[in-house]
């Protein structure tokens, strides 16, 4: 900037009054004037300057401290990338100003040439540098802005997760796999993490310790299937924006009881497909909800109990499901009906499995130890509490605990 001191109307000279605003790009260290010098230095101090250094580790000097009174100011913004200080006459530094951050400078003391200089941080504002400073986990500066952002990444293979996984899109793309969630207390309320199943099997999300996800001790995704997971930094994990995939409508609980009467809960009777493990140390009661819903039910359980599902409701009908069987169930809202229980009807022709004298294939229910099953090609035999009670071959019918009560 070029700067006169003369009266447009007389011409005579006049004395400068403070300039209130300067904007300076600087490459190279630079010294300013008072404007009341009158020189033809184009840097002079301003009230208010902003300066962009065009590369780093550059000054700014103040001129002599003589020749202006203790109160001078001056209000220096770096509004460029790199930062830069604030020196006296001599060139001991007064202040180091940051990129995106303004200093309020001002002289106190004005018996020496250098003088003495204070300043006090006047704000920050807002810059690409600062932007970037401040940018953590789901943020990104874009220009001079903190904007959201998810980092996608791939995962091919079962993984522990911590808090460095905070707001990223996380996408399965292996096959039959496991992530493993952070200890919730350890990354805190509302760390979250966002789970999206690409890959080519069931993906299995499991809390660490004793957390849970849901209020269950796992969580499945069925392929395409995505969800959100946050943590409630206490106990365990809730989940929101669950994608259902339309292709895999179905989803399996698997669930290990020992006895009693468990009340399912919202995420584990949300699945139609249940299997139901565990040693059974008394009757197993599952209480299903009143809505109408089919379910298809697998005992894998062992012991000497039963295990029965039910309503809530108060005489209703309910069903067994033996060990080691299946059973499709319908719920009318109140009851729960076996759906294979029909007491007529006609078959053309059925095919079984072999079946063992432990485990025939034709059973009773409450009895299926009890049956008929095939002990070798072309034979039939007949099982009495799991054991061989008679064999019917080409050659004769072999019965090894003989005839009771009569001969042939």
């Amino acid at each position: 900037m070029t700067n006169t001191y003369v009266n447009p109307i007389t011409g005579q000279t006049i004395n400068p009054s403070q300039i209130g605003y300067e904007s300076l790009t600087i490459s190279a260290n630079t010294a300013l004037d008072w404007p009341i010098n009158g020189t033809t230095n184009t840097n002079v101090v301003a009230s208010i300057i902003q300066v962009t250094a065009t590369v780093a580790s550059l000054s700014l000097s103040l001129p002599s401290a003589l020749q202006v009174s203790t109160g001078q100011s001056v209000l220096i913004q770096n509004v460029g990338s790199n930062p830069f200080t604030v020196t006296n006459i001599s060139g001991a530094t007064i202040v180091s100003i940051a990129s995106g951050v303004a200093q309020y400078i001002f002289l106190t003391n004005n018996s020496t040439n250098n003088g003495t200089w204070s300043s006090v941080t006047f704000g920050a504002g807002t810059s690409a540098a600062n932007a970037a400073a401040l940018a953590g986990y789901g943020l990104t500066a874009i220009s001079t802005t903190l904007n959201q952002q998810y980092s996608e990444s791939s995962i091919f293979s079962s993984v522990l997760l911590n808090s460095t996984y905070r707001a990223q899109f996380l996408v399965w793309a292996g096959g039959v796999g496991t992530i493993t969630l952070p200890t919730a207390s350890t990354v805190g309320n509302g760390w979250f993490v966002m789970v999206r199943n690409g890959g080519t099997g069931i993906l299995t999300l499991t809390p660490s310790g004793t957390d849970t996800i849901d209020s269950a001790a796992t969580q499945q995704l069925q392929l395409t299937e995505s969800l959100v997971i946050v943590s409630n930094g206490i106990n365990g994990y809730s989940t929101f924006a669950y994608g259902r995939s339309n292709a895999f409508a179905y989803t399996q609980l698997a669930k290990t009881v020992t006895g009693g009467t468990t009340t399912l809960t919202a995420v584990e009777y949300a699945n139609v497909v249940q299997e139901y493990y565990g040693a059974l140390t008394s009757n197993q009661i599952i209480v299903l909800p009143s809505t109408v819903q089919i379910y298809y039910l697998n005992n894998q359980t062992t012991g000497a109990y039963s295990l029965t599902f039910k309503t809530s409701s108060v005489g209703a009908a309910t069903v067994t499901v033996a060990q080691g069987q299946t059973l499709t169930v319908v719920c009318d809202g109140t009851n729960i009906y076996n759906s294979s229980s029909a007491s007529g009807g006609t078959v053309t022709t059925l095919t079984i499995n072999s079946g063992s004298a432990a485990a025939p294939s034709l059973n009773f229910s409450g009895n299926t130890s009890t049956g008929i099953y095939q002990p070798a090609t072309n034979q039939i035999g007949f099982a009495l509490n799991a054991a061989n009670a008679a064999t019917l071959t080409a050659t004769g019918f072999l019965i090894p605990v003989g005839i009771s009560g009569g001969t042939f």
